[in-house]
C-alpha cells in the first residue's frame, strides 16, 4: 500500500468526507484539479461540482457546493457550503441539484460565502502586502 492524502470535506453542519485516498479531481475555476499526496501547498476557490475520490482501484463520489480548499503535503481540506457523499455520482449530483434549486435566504449567504472565499484566495495568491508605513507628525 503507497502514500496516502487525507481529504475531508467540511460543512457547516458536517464532515461529510474524512478518508485517506490515492488521489482526488476537484472542479475549479481554471478546470479540473488533481490532487495527491505529498503536494505543494496551495489555496483554491472550487466550483460547484462532483469530486471523483480513487482509493485503491475504486471511485467514492463528493458533490460540492463550491467552497474553499486548503491543501498541503499529504492532507487537503475543503471547506463548502453543502456536499454530499457516496457511491453513485448520479445520487450525489441529484442531492447537488436539490440543494441549489432552493430559493432560500441561507443558500443566498452561502453563496456571498463563496463569493468571499473567492476573494481571500484571489488576495492569498497576490502575495503578501507591502508593509504601511506612517509618517510622524510633530
Amino acid at each position: 500500500m503507497g502514500e496516502r492524502l487525507r481529504f475531508i470535506i467540511c460543512t457547516p453542519r458536517a464532515r461529510v468526507v474524512d478518508e485517506r485516498v490515492d488521489s482526488v479531481r476537484l472542479p475549479t475555476g481554471s478546470g479540473q484539479v488533481g490532487l495527491r499526496p505529498r503536494q505543494e501547498a496551495f489555496a483554491s476557490g472550487v466550483e460547484p461540482g462532483l469530486c471523483l475520490l480513487r482509493k485503491g482501484g475504486g471511485v467514492r463520489f463528493a458533490a460540492t457546493a463550491g467552497g474553499l480548499l486548503q491543501a498541503r503535503g499529504d492532507e487537503a481540506v475543503l471547506y463548502t457550503p453543502f456536499a454530499a457523499a457516496g457511491d453513485r455520482g448520479e445520487e450525489v449530483l441529484a442531492a447537488l441539484s436539490h440543494v441549489l434549486a432552493m430559493p432560500d435566504s441561507e443558500l443566498t449567504m452561502r453563496r456571498r460565502l463563496g463569493e468571499l472565499e473567492q476573494r481571500i484566495v484571489h488576495e492569498l495568491s497576490q502575495g503578501p502586502a507591502a508593509p504601511r508605513t506612517r509618517g510622524r507628525h510633530g
